[in-house]
């Protein structure tokens, strides 16, 4: 099977790096972290960013790096941050430059991993509130994906690809 660019789209805490990981070592494709590139290429963290140039500043710089590592990168599996499909036409470009791949998980077990994390610039405050707001906001974006998945299951999601 022919991959290309596989990008893995879903809310803070559903799993992207985790699972992306995993899936890049089964297909032997490099495995790229959005945010960590941004992390990188700024010389902060993403909350630092957040606070000192604020969120369009941040979404600019975040879909600037997206175009490049699809454009570096012809077969990867790239994990985005859960707002990427959001702005700037996120969705629409990744559907375009490869299959994008939508990890649901359950509103219980989002609210418990991004309340262990206190350092997601948009998860500050009530977590279940801000939770429910962007899943309100993001479902319809997120459920556009060629594929949606709930399991993590690596041959199921292959076939999946595979099917397309």
């Amino acid at each position: 099977m022919k991959l290309g660019k596989i990008y893995l789209i879903g809310m803070p805490g559903s799993g992207k790096s985790y699972f992306g990981k995993q899936l890049a070592s089964s297909v032997e494709f490099p495995f790229v972290d959005l945010d960590h590139e941004i992390e990188l290429q700024e010389g902060k963290e993403i909350s630092a960013i957040f606070s000192e140039k604020g969120e369009a500043h941040f979404r600019k710089v975040e879909s600037k790096m997206l175009v490049s590592l699809s454009e570096k990168y012809p077969g990867a599996i790239i994990s985005t941050g859960g707002g990427t499909p959001c702005f700037h036409k996120g969705m629409e470009y990744m559907k375009d430059h490869g299959i994008t791949i939508f990890l649901e998980a359950d509103r219980e077990l989002l609210i418990e991993r991004i309340a262990r994390k206190d350092h997601r610039p948009l998860m500050q405050g009530d977590v279940e509130n801000r939770v429910d707001e962007l899943l309100k906001a993001r479902l319809p974006i997120y459920r556009s994906a060629h594929i949606s998945i709930e399991h993590r299951d690596i041959d199921l999601l292959l076939a999946a690809i595979k099917a397309l």
